[in-house]
């Protein structure tokens, strides 16, 4: 029987295998507990207010814990953060090339993005590239407009846009290169301007119009958060006065105004894929999800039905109701689901015109000698096909030939040259490499005294030899009207015909041989000689 110390020493025991199941449990959870690695590449947009740390703060009162870290500079444009030669653009580099991220969150200046968008998708397009290697996924930061418009200029021509009509192209251009490259887009100006249309007394921009205020970080943070995260920023306990902002990031933003802000970044809609790519002539159906959390008041007045249209309704038209779609012309369009909330998202649609036909205008062999350098002249149909064409050697070391139809000849041989188009139609040609024709022909004769009124001739054809031959050719005809007759087969450069006489000229062609009788050279043009007296 037991006694009542026994029973409290087991207890004891008890409560603390259970602490120690917990300690071990909680230590290997921590252990275990990702913490993601974010970059931030942009200009003011990005480092005003210290929005990377307030995203930061964010995230850890989530519970998700994040490395942040941020390269930036006033006024940069993403092709400087892409060149290497540039300052910024080293550090950048180096970041991308000598660690692993989860995420880079790259922002454009709004001006090229506006004026030049070209240049910021080839500045995307290198900086993609160096983030995939990287390990991470990119998400693009669209930012908020000028908030009393601005003046821009394209080929020379100056023209006046509102904050409407920038944030209108910032938002179709960031989501058209994020959709090319595979990122994310968050769009902290489609949320700005909501905050400007409903809450009006919420201060978002500085005085210059331009740069964020405080509200303004806080809003564009939640809705990165949101984006990277697929976690509401709606309840986040990430808010002025609180435990978590322990550096006062966001000490200046009224209580009221952040939790309106974290409703507004709360609304959000996708579009089921981002990319699509379709044949022209062909239909298919988009699919777009508007989330709110069902408390959120500031989506109350609003029925948040989603509308789509086409950005070129003669590319690709669409049902505004449905999100059905048909491809009408060749080339790369944006369509748009948005709601009357003014949330907006863009899907890129890829009409293709596949080939139907594919011809190579040159012979179908091609007889060439060792050095030649041509191109072959493709056709494709239908003329509006989007196709392009591969091109491949079996024979590499004989004939080369490059992505635009470049073929090099290398060495003596038979080469098959295959053409295929992107939809697989495939044309085989054929390049003989033959021996070159022999060089360097001299004729010389010669006479040699038999008896007192008898002579003997003979000529000695003599050539430059061919290392690749393995035998040559010598023909030979008597007038300019008669045809050539092959008078002998030798292994060596040089030949003595002693079958000649005197008063008669003899003229003379010779011929490389090579052990596939189909490259053999051509033979020389005709060299003469006269047999005197």
């Amino acid at each position: 029987m037991k006694n009542k110390y026994g029973f409290c020493k087991g207890l004891a025991a008890l409560v603390l295998l259970m602490l120690c199941a917990l300690t071990i449990k909680d230590n290997a959870y921590a252990q275990t507990a990702k913490s993601y690695k974010v970059l931030f590449i942009g200009n003011s947009h990005t480092y005003y207010n210290d929005m990377p740390n307030i995203f930061k703060g964010i995230a850890k009162a989530d519970g998700i814990d994040c490395e942040v870290s941020s390269i930036t500079s006033a006024g940069y444009k993403l092709s400087q953060f892409a060149d290497t030669t540039d300052t910024y653009g080293a550090l950048v580099y180096e970041a991308l090339t000598k660690n692993t991220w989860d995420y880079v969150v790259v922002q454009e200046n709004r001006a090229v993005l506006v004026e030049k968008e070209y240049k910021a998708e080839s500045a995307v397009n290198t900086l993609h590239s160096l983030i995939k290697k990287a390990g991470a996924k990119m998400i693009i930061y669209a930012t908020q407009p000028n908030n009393i418009g601005s003046t821009f200029s394209v080929n020379s021509t100056s023209f006046y846009l509102t904050d409407l009509q920038i944030e209108q192209i910032l938002t179709r251009n960031n989501f058209k290169i994020a959709n090319n490259y595979e990122g994310l887009v968050a769009a902290s100006g489609t949320n700005f301007m909501r905050v400007m249309a409903d809450y009006p007394d919420i201060t978002l921009y500085r005085t210059d119009n331009l740069h964020p205020t405080v509200a303004g970080s806080y809003l564009a943070a939640c809705t990165i958060y949101y984006r990277m995260f697929n976690k509401s920023p709606y309840g986040n306990k990430f808010l002025p006065g609180s435990e978590y902002d322990t550096d006062k990031l966001i000490s200046k933003l009224a209580m009221d105004d952040a939790l309106i802000l974290q409703q507004i970044a709360d609304g959000r809609l996708l579009i089921n894929t981002h990319y699509t790519t379709i044949n022209k002539g062909q239909s298919s159906k988009l699919t777009a999800t508007f989330t709110a959390n069902a408390k959120n008041e500031t989506l109350t007045d609003y029925k948040n039905n989603i509308i789509w249209d086409s950005t070129d309704l003669a590319g690709v038209s669409i049902n505004k109701l449905t999100g059905e779609f048909t491809a009408l012309k060749t080339g790369k369009y944006q369509v748009m689901a948005t709601t009357d909330s003014g949330l907006i998202c863009y899907s890129t649609i890829d009409v293709k015109q596949p080939a139907t036909s594919l011809t190579i205008k040159e012979d179908k062999i091609l007889k060439v000698v060792k050095g030649y350098s041509g191109h072959y002249t493709t056709e494709m149909g239908p003329s509006d096909t989007t196709d392009k064409i591969t091109w491949e050697s079996d024979l590499p070391s004989v004939v080369s030939v490059n992505s635009n139809g470049n073929i090099t000849a290398k060495k003596v041989g038979i080469a098959k040259i295959t053409a295929t188009t992107t939809s697989g139609i495939k044309v085989v040609h054929y390049v003989r490499v033959k021996l070159k024709t022999p060089t360097g022909v001299k004729l010389t004769k010669k006479s040699k005294k038999i008896t007192k009124k008898k002579k003997s001739y003979s000529v000695t054809v003599k050539w430059t030899k061919n290392t690749n031959a393995v035998k040559y050719y010598v023909y030979r005809r008597l007038s300019t009207k008669s045809s050539y007759t092959r008078i002998a087969t030798t292994t060596k450069p040089k030949y003595i015909d002693t079958k000649v006489k005197k008063n008669k000229k003899y003229y003379y062609k010779i011929k490389a041989i090579y052990s596939n009788t189909k490259l053999n050279s051509d033979k020389t043009p005709a060299y003469a000689i006269v047999i005197g007296k």
